[in-house]
This record gives structure tokens, C-alpha cells and sequence, in this order.
């Protein structure tokens, strides 16, 4: 959906910009904005270039075209705006660069109704007001004052005010290795929300189906920003009281009353800095760099590993032809919403261990990201040669926790199995005739 003369009208009140540019900048910092989640781009003469959420230009910009509003979580030096973007690949160097301009980072949590769901259906909307208070009761144990929770039109976002890391930027910033610090950081929050989800839906097994964390934090994340309209859902992204989350569908619901803006403009502004959140996470940083140090996670075995090329890859590229039908039905897709990065992490994954050639599985990755409008991040470089394909099971699986645990595609829809998928446990197999032959002989020892 695009811009209309009410939405407009919307962002364009003095109270809901004023807020959204306080809040998209902090100094020489500020946010990346974005509209609509369609690209990362404002065309100009037909040239790329960034915006700037925390100028009034740029607002303005975004405001004119597009009825939602993004944000990055991250907060960038202003030098990120002055790139040529027409000169940058957003498979591989684009991601590099957000790592390297980033100065400030709102960790944060996404909490979403169930797949098929309604956040209408009583059950649904308490499993996630449940899960958004026991998240922002677990992380208030460490940062009492840093957590600020938002309705975001359609669930529920707890974020972690950016200032409770300023001592870790402050040391790792000045390093040659800043990117690996960043990743680092991210890895480790994603494992603090997959553990503290395993913890909920042990106390609350009846929420299982109707309610999922997405944990993935990375090197552009982008949530709703305050304020901004849902795609699709005529409400507005509006604070919720971390006492007692309570969604509230009448206070979102346009125009925003003058109590809701009034409490916009009061939210995210405290935070804590007595390090106690760095604290905690130290087991997890630990944690990540370890993992990270061993070369990365195999989703196939759902713990770190090696990729072992001798070994997981084929030895010659294997043709298109002979590919699954799930990748084959990915590929096919016109569009796809959610779980298009899962399914992006998917065929980058394939293509590496099927030996297709890193310039051909890019451009057959990148044009698929396109053609979806996806934003590509890190993810091509993060799977590609580098992972483990899942089986066939864990594909099917009904996890959908996110990045990088949950590898399950079967909310796509593409999972359409001939009679060659009957003998074969994962894609692998079914395309790389030579590397089933071996497993079935490994069996047979």
C-alpha cells in the first residue's frame, strides 16, 4: 500500500515528526530509514542514495512515498551517507559497511502472532502480551530502566535503549576488528532471545503455535518505527507500558489520540549505564566468539561446526535440473513476505554445497532477492560455501523461531515432494547423486 493524503497528513503532524527525528539521531548519529520495506534506496536521477532519518529531508522524502516507516536499529556515523551506493554490492559490501559506520545499536526483540493466526483472536493477542512482559521482565533484571516496548500495528517490539552498550562501543569501535565485534554482540543477543523463548513456553506450553520471537539482530535490522502506520492494519506503532503490556487496538487506531503522542514523545528516553547488562550477556559474548572461531553454525546439526569443503561440497557443480523440487518452487516464487530471508539463507546454503560457482549462485541469489524486494544483508556471504543444508525434516519442522536456529520453510508452502525425495533425507542428497551413494555405503559399515 502507498502513501494517501491521510497518511501523509499523519507523519506530517509537528508532534509525531518532531518525536520520530528526536529519537532517529543522537549527535553525529543517526538512523537509516526506510519505506515500505521495499529496498534500501531513494532513486534520484536514477542514482541511489541513503536516507537519513534523522534529517528533515529525508523524512520528508519517505513520508511522500511510502504509508510504513522504518528504521534501523542501528545508528550510524553520518559518513555512511556519503557513500556512492551505485558503486556498492548489497550482497557482500553493503553489510560490510553498515558493520563498519555503526555507532550505536538498539537491541531488540520482534514478538509476532503465530503463522495463520489472528492478533484479533483473544488467545492470540494474551500469548503475545505475555511473551512481550516476560521478555521485558527478564531483561528489566539487568537493565531496569533501559527497556522500551512498543504495540508495533501487529505484535509486539522490546528493544534495549542503544546507551546500556556504550562501554562496549567505546572499546570495540577504535578496534581493527570492529566488524567481528559487532557480529559478536548481535550472535549473543540472539542467543539470550532463543533461551529466554525456550523458558517461556516451558511456563506457558498452552502460547506454543500462537506466538514467535524473531531473534535476528544484524548488520541493518530494520523494526517499525514509532509512530509509523502498519502496511496493512490501520493502526499506528505506539508505546505500551512495561509494568503491564496490555495491547490496546483503540489507542492505535488513527488518527492517534493526543495522550498517545504525548507518550511518544516520553518514550525511549531513559536508560542505565552500571554495565549490568554487559554483564550478563559476557557468558554469551563468550559464547558467540567461540562459535564464531570454529567457522560458523550448522544449521543441518543445530550446533557450531565446520564446513568442510573435501566433504560437503560437490565435487563438480551440479545442474539446475537435477535440484529439488523446494528449490526449485522457491526459485519459482513471484513474491514472498515472510521467512524470505530464511528462504534466501536456504538457497544460498543449497548453492554452496551443490558447487555452483560463487558468481553464479550470487547472481541467481541476488536477482531472487529483487525480485522478492528483499534486503540481502550478510546473508549470502554468511551461507554460501559456509553452512550445511538442513535435512528434510527440520525443513518440514513447525520452528519458526528465526535466524539462525529455525531453518523450517514450511510456511512457503514449497515443499512438494516427488518420488526421488522419498529415499533422500535432505536437498542435498536429492540433487548430489554421488554424496547420497557415499551415505548410503556409510550406512551399510
Amino acid at each position: 500500500m502507498t502513501v494517501t493524503s491521510w497518511t501523509y497528513e499523519h507523519y506530517n503532524r509537528p508532534e509525531i515528526r518532531d518525536t520520530i527525528l528526536s529519537i532517529s539521531r543522537e549527535g553525529t548519529y543517526s538512523r537509516w530509514g526506510n519505506g515500505d520495506g521495499h529496498g534500501w534506496y531513494k532513486q534520484e536521477s536514477e542514482k541511489k542514495k541513503a536516507y537519513n532519518l534523522g534529517q528533515v529531508e529525508d523524512y520528508t522524502a519517505i513520508i511522500k512515498a511510502h504509508r510504513t516507516l522504518y528504521w534501523t536499529l542501528n545508528l550510524f556515523d553520518r559518513r555512511i551517507y556519503d557513500i556512492d551506493y551505485n558503486k556498492v554490492t548489497d550482497g557482500e559490501e553493503s553489510p560490510l559497511i553498515s558493520r563498519q559506520y555503526t555507532q550505536g545499536y538498539t537491541l531488540g526483540v520482534d514478538i509476532d502472532k503465530g503463522h495463520g493466526c489472528n492478533i484479533h483472536d483473544p488467545e492470540v493477542k494474551k500469548a503475545v502480551e505475555d511473551m512481550g512482559q516476560f521478555y521485558t521482565d527478564k531483561l528489566r533484571q539487568y537493565a531496569p530502566n533501559s527497556v522500551h516496548v512498543l504495540f508495533s500495528g501487529g505484535g509486539i517490539y522490546v528493544l534495549l535503549h542503544h546507551s546500556v552498550l556504550e562501554d562496549y562501543f567505546r572499546r570495540y569501535t577504535v578496534s581493527n576488528e570492529w566488524e567481528h565485534y559487532l557480529t559478536v554482540l548481535l550472535d549473543a543477543y540472539g542467543f539470550v532471545i532463543d533461551n529466554i523463548r525456550e523458558e517461556f513456553f516451558k511456563l506457558h506450553p498452552e502460547h506454543i503455535g500462537k506466538v514467535k520471537p524473531d531473534s535476528l539482530n544484524n548488520s541493518k535490522r530494520v523494526f517499525k518505527s514509532l509512530f509509523s502506520i502498519h502496511l496493512k492494519h490501520p493502526y499506528a506503532v505506539i508505546p505500551l507500558n512495561p509494568d503491564k503490556i496490555i495491547i490496546d487496538f483503540d489507542r492505535a487506531r488513527l488518527p492517534l489520540s493526543r495522550e498517545v503522542i504525548e507518550s511518544g514523545n516520553e518514550w525511549y528516553r531513559s536508560f542505565d549505564n552500571d554495565n549490568k547488562l554487559l554483564q550478563f550477556l559476557r557468558p554469551y559474548l563468550e559464547k558467540a566468539e567461540h562459535e564464531a572461531n570454529k567457522g560458523g553454525y550448522s544449521r543441518a546439526e543445530g550446533k557450531p561446526g565446520h564446513f568442510d569443503k573435501d566433504k560437503d561440497m560437490s565435487n563438480t557443480p551440479v545442474p539446475c535440473e537435477s535440484w529439488p523440487p523446494c528449490i526449485k518452487n522457491i526459485l519459482a516464487l513471484p513474491s514472498c513476505g515472510e521467512g524470505r530471508t530464511r528462504a534466501l539463507a536456504f538457497i544460498a546454503t543449497f548453492m554452496g554445497q551443490m558447487g555452483i560457482p560463487e558468481d553464479q549462485a550470487r547472481s541467481i541469489f541476488e536477482s531472487t532477492a529483487r525480485k522478492w524486494g528483499a534486503t540481502t544483508s550478510n546473508v549470502f556471504k554468511s551461507n554460501y560455501a559456509r553452512m550445511k543444508v538442513a535435512t528434510c525434516d527440520k525443513l518440514r519442522a513447525n520452528d519458526n523461531t528465526g535466524y539462525p536456529k529455525g531453518v523450517s520453510i514450511r510456511e512457503l508452502n514449497v515443499c512438494k515432494p516427488d518420488p526421488r525425495c522419498i529415499n533422500c533425507v535432505s536437498p542435498r542428497y536429492y540433487a548430489d547423486k554421488r554424496a547420497n551413494l557415499e551415505r548410503l555405503k556409510a550406512r551399510l559399515k
